[in-house]
């Protein structure tokens, strides 16, 4: 039987709760080929297309805010992770982001971080991961790997073709074959597959492009110069950006990273970008105290949920980082109480800010703050004030010292009148507001 794999993904609603080498070849069939079949046309939940037009650069971001208005944050409950230990010590073999980096005859390129390891193919769980390839004929399929436990629902990935978004391919088991295009016009085509979830719904592993019987893959573009990197929570993963409002929770199907502001601006700059986020994690603590690793313990990592391998940053230099963290170190306790961690919220940035810059010397850096945070929630706090105060401290510090290659940026406070997706998180609207403002920074720094 085959089953619709990628489409129109529905607005869903719920109530308020806290819920994240390839093959490059035509082999045959073996295992599962319960895989849908997309209508190759169909129009993307997103409404958004492969902006910046070429789908062979492909974008990926993600850093979540949390708590608002009220809400609880989504995301906090890592189901099924594996967050034992930190990112540091053990190998760097994880592998390169660039794994065909599309120069010579490479036919599939990766964009994101991707654990070469296992010689069946890559894995990978953060948010933003992408595989870009080009292929002739009328359509094409893709074998997968995919350990998303149930409890958070399937991964998903935007189908772009030819620079347009088609949907969303549904990917979930072990070893599937699933219809990613068909139908199309006969001839050349770009594919790009963003990951539009993030590593609380577990990671998948990517096996291999199928073309049509006679068909094949094709070399595909080299990679952009212009690379990006994101560091966040779950307003960078993308939690409930396909959500109708604030009163829905968690949902896979609801969570689209392709479309929060780190990607958005990519596109529009013509870069690459790697999303290192998490919903509900911080840079001191977390969102209701959960104790599972913060992000400064996650950021070395080539696998969200997985210590080792740890990842390699030699292997892609960004020049441009982008920090939003805050937001879930000034959200309630595990009572739901208001907490202002104070000092050593600031002394875990300025770490994580430290971290950056040894690993990258020359990049930008922006330390950016909102929109979630408010001087109204968690009552008591005076979040949005405390942080500013704290991150600009950061900046200020950082200059004085020398280092005259970071920034600070706001977003402003989203109040409603863009909408609100689920647990009070930015919208589609917001975050493309967000990654406007983005874009217009780093062109005014670097010219890009």
């Amino acid at each position: 039987m085959t089953t619709q794999a990628y489409y129109n993904l529905p607005r869903l609603a719920g109530a308020l709760c806290i819920a994240w080498s390839a093959l490059a070849g035509c082999g045959d069939e073996s295992g599962d080929t319960t895989a849908g079949a997309g209508g190759g046309a169909a129009s993307s939940t997103s409404g958004a297309g492969g902006e910046g037009g070429d789908a062979t650069t492909a974008s990926t971001s993600g850093t979540g805010g949390s708590n608002e208005g009220g809400s609880n944050e989504g995301g906090s409950n890592e189901g099924g992770s594996n967050e034992g230990g930190s990112n540091e010590g053990g190998s760097n073999e994880g592998g390169s982001n660039e794994g065909g980096s599309g120069s010579g005859d490479a036919t599939v390129r990766f964009i994101g971080r991707f654990d070469t390891t296992d010689p069946a193919g890559p894995r990978f769980g953060w948010p933003g991961s992408a595989i870009v390839t080009r292929f002739s004929g009328t359509g094409i399929r893709a074998r997968f790997n995919d350990e998303s436990p149930l409890n958070d629902g399937p991964n998903y990935f935007e189908v772009v073709i030819d620079g347009e978004s088609q949907g969303a391919l549904e990917v979930s088991g072990p070893d599937k074959v699933y219809t990613v295009a068909e139908n199309l016009p006969d001839g050349e085509h770009d594919l790009l597959l963003h990951r539009r979830t993030e590593g609380l719904v577990g990671w998948s592993q990517f096996l291999e492009f199928i073309p049509e019987e006679g068909e094949q893959l094709l070399p595909v573009a080299p990679a952009p110069d212009r690379r990006i990197e994101v560091i966040g929570d779950s307003i960078s993963a993308g939690y409930g950006v396909d959500g109708p409002d604030e009163t829905c929770p968690f949902t896979s199907a609801t969570e689209n990273n392709f479309l929060t502001y780190g990607p958005i601006a990519a596109r529009q700059l013509g870069a690459d970008a790697t999303i290192i986020a998490w919903s509900g994690r911080g840079a001191y603590r977390n969102y209701a105290d959960e104790a599972v690793p913060t992000m400064p313990e996650l950021y070395g990592r080539t696998l969200p949920d997985e210590a080792q391998p740890a990842w390699d940053f030699s292997s892609w230099v960004p020049q441009v980082v982008v920090i939003n963290l805050g937001t879930n170190d000034f959200s309630v306790d595990k009572d739901g109480k208001g907490v202002n961690p104070g000092e050593p919220f600031r002394e875990a940035y300025a770490g994580l800010v430290e971290t950056v810059r040894t690993n990258y010397p020359d990049a930008l850096i922006f330390c950016t703050v909102g929109p979630m945070l408010s001087d109204g929630y968690p009552e008591g706090t005076m979040a949005l004030s405390t942080v500013r105060s704290y991150i600009t401290q950061v900046v200020e510090d950082r200059t004085e010292d020398g280092d005259d290659k970071v920034r600070y940026l706001e977003f402003p406070e989203h109040d409603g009148t863009n909408g609100r997706g689920c647990d009070w998180h930015p919208s589609a609207k917001t975050q493309q507001l967000m990654g406007q403002q983005l874009a217009e920074a780093i062109s005014a720094e670097l010219g890009w």
